[in-house]
C-alpha cells in the first residue's frame, strides 16, 4: 500500500467512535484558542491585504471572514481566515510537525464545513484527521525538511488540510488518495519569508490549498498513487528521509494531539523565544530588576534557533516577533511581551537600549529532542556584579506546562471582547466548549461576523 493509499484509509476509516474523549477536549482548547488570535488578527495589515483579493476575486458568498462582514467562497475564506489566525504568531504549535497546526486546520474544517452546512462533530473529527496526519507526516520527514528552509505549517499542513476537507467533504478512498495527491504538489512555504507578511499567509496558504485539493478531487481530479512516496514524490523532494512502509502504523493507535500534544501560546511571537521570556520574567520578578541594572544577557539556544531569530536588529513587527534581542529586551525591561509590544512606536528606551546587551548563543549541551527544540537557558550579568541564571527549560504553554482552562479563556477573551465585544465573546467561548453538539457549524461561524471590512 503506497502512503497516499495509506493516509486516505485513515480519513475514510476514522469515525468519531475511535477518538478518545481527551483527544476531543484537546480540539476543543485548539478552537477556543485559534479563533480567538483569528479574530485578533483579522484587523492586522497581512490580513486587510488579503481580505482585498479575496473581496475582489472571490465567488459564491458561502463562508464567514472571521471579524469582518465579508463572505466568500470556501478556497477564499480558508486563505483569509488562516493568514488571520497566524497574522499575530500568536497560535499553537506542535514539535512533531515544528510548525503550527490550527491556525490552518480550522480555517479549512469551518469553510469546507459551511459549505457542505456540516455539523461541529464533523469539525471536532476532521481536525483530528488533519492534525493526526501532519503530525505523522512531521514524525516522518522532520528535523529535516524544516532545517532544510521549509515552514511545515503550510508545506506539510497542507496536506493535513486536504486530509480535513477531504473527510467533511466525503470524498471516497479513491477522490481522498487524489486530493492528497494534488495538496503534495501545492504544498510550499520558505522559512526565509519568517518576519514577514508571507509567513502568516503560509497559514492560509495551507488552508486554500487543502480545502481547493479536496474540492478538485471531487470533481474527478487525478494525481499519482506515488505522489507522497515515489522516487520523484513529496518525500523525497522535501526531505532526505524516506517513507518507510511503517510510517504510519501508528495512525490511530497512538494519539499525536495527546502524545506530543499543543503548546498553547501565552506571548505573540515565535516560540523559540518563549522559554527565554518566561525566565526572564521570572528573573526580573524574584530580583525586581530594572532596565538600568542590566549589563548583559545571554540566552543559550538550540543550534536551530538561530536561523529562525535571525533578525538581530528588526525595523517591523514582525521582525521583532523573530529577534530574541527584541523579546528578552521587552520583557527585561517592561515586564511584560503582549499584542501592544509589537505595534509601531510602541518600543520604549528600556528596551532600546537592552537590545544591544542581549546575546544569543547555541548551547550544544541544551537537550536536542524535537520537544525540545524551544528549551532556552539564561544568564543575565548585573552592572553591580552578580550574576543570575536560569537553568535549562521549556516554555509555559507547552503540553508539560500547559495553560490553565481559566487562562486559555482569558486569553481568547482578550483577543475576541476588543471585535466582538463582552458579551458576545462570553457567549462563543460557551459555545466551543461542547463544539462536538453544535448541529450546524452556521450556528457558529454567524456569531464570528463583526464590522471589519
Amino acid at each position: 500500500m503506497s502512503a497516499t493509499a495509506r493516509l486516505a484509509e485513515f480519513v475514510i476509516k476514522t469515525t468519531p467512535r475511535e477518538c478518545p474523549d481527551a483527544a476531543v477536549a484537546q480540539v476543543r482548547r485548539a478552537a477556543l484558542d485559534t479563533l480567538g488570535v483569528m479574530l485578533a488578527g483579522a484587523g492586522e495589515p497581512a490580513a486587510i491585504a488579503v481580505r482585498r483579493v479575496v473581496s475582489a476575486e472571490s465567488g459564491t458568498p458561502l463562508c464567514t471572514v472571521v471579524g469582518t462582514s465579508l463572505r466568500a467562497a470556501p478556497t477564499w475564506a480558508a486563505l483569509a481566515n488562516g493568514t488571520a489566525g497566524h497574522a499575530h504568531d500568536f497560535d499553537d504549535t506542535n514539535f512533531a510537525l515544528m510548525g503550527h497546526p490550527s491556525a490552518p486546520l480550522l480555517a479549512a474544517a469551518l469553510a469546507a464545513a459551511e459549505a457542505e452546512t456540516a455539523s461541529g462533530r464533523d469539525v471536532v473529527l476532521a481536525y483530528l484527521i488533519g492534525f493526526e496526519i501532519s503530525a505523522a507526516l512531521g514524525i516522518a520527514l522532520n528535523p529535516d525538511h524544516y532545517t532544510r528552509g521549509w515552514h511545515a505549517t503550510s508545506s506539510i499542513g497542507t496536506l493535513g488540510c486536504a486530509a480535513a476537507a477531504a473527510k467533511i467533504l466525503g470524498l471516497d478512498a479513491g477522490q481522498t488518495r487524489h486530493a492528497l495527491g494534488v495538496a503534495a504538489s501545492l504544498a510550499s512555504g520558505l522559512k526565509e519569508n519568517f518576519g514577514s507578511m508571507t509567513k502568516p499567509f503560509h497559514a492560509g496558504h495551507a488552508a486554500r490549498n487543502g480545502v481547493f485539493a479536496a474540492l478538485l478531487a471531487r470533481e474527478g481530479f487525478t494525481s499519482s498513487e506515488t505522489a507522497l512516496d515515489g522516487t520523484q514524490g513529496y518525500a523525497a523532494a522535501f526531505s532526505q528521509t524516506k517513507l518507510g512502509a511503517d510510517a504510519f502504523d501508528a495512525l490511530g493507535s497512538r494519539w499525536q494531539i495527546l502524545a506530543s500534544g499543543i503548546a498553547v501560546k501565552p506571548y505573540p511571537s515565535c516560540a523559540l523565544t518563549h522559554a527565554a521570556i518566561d525566565a526572564l520574567l521570572a528573573l526580573r520578578t524574584e530580583h525586581r530588576l530594572g532596565a538600568d541594572q542590566v549589563e548583559d544577557v545571554e540566552v543559550g539556544v538550540n543550534q536551530v534557533v538561530p536561523e529562525v531569530l535571525r533578525h538581530n536588529q528588526p525595523s517591523t513587527g514582525l521582525e521583532k516577533k523573530f529577534s530574541m534581542q527584541f523579546c528578552a529586551a521587552e520583557a527585561l525591561a517592561t515586564g511584560r511581551v503582549e499584542i501592544a509590544s509589537f505595534e509601531e512606536g510602541a518600543t520604549g528606551a528600556g528596551t532600546r537600549r537592552l537590545m544591544d546587551r542581549v546575546r544569543m548563543v547555541v548551547d550544544p549541551t541544551l537537550p536536542d529532542g524535537l520537544e525540545q527544540h524551544a528549551w532556552s537557558r539564561v544568564t543575565v550579568r548585573l552592572r553591580d556584579g552578580r550574576t543570575l541564571a536560569s537553568p535549562p527549560r521549556g516554555a509555559s504553554g507547552h503540553p508539560d506546562q500547559p495553560l490553565t482552562d481559566a487562562q486559555l479563556r482569558a486569553k481568547f477573551l482578550g483577543c475576541a471582547t476588543p471585535v466582538l465585544g463582552g458579551d458576545e465573546a462570553e457567549g462563543v467561548a460557551e459555545q466551543l466548549a461542547h463544539l462536538e453538539d453544535v448541529p450546524d457549524i452556521r450556528v457558529l461561524t454567524s456569531r464570528l461576523a463583526a464590522a471589519l471590512e
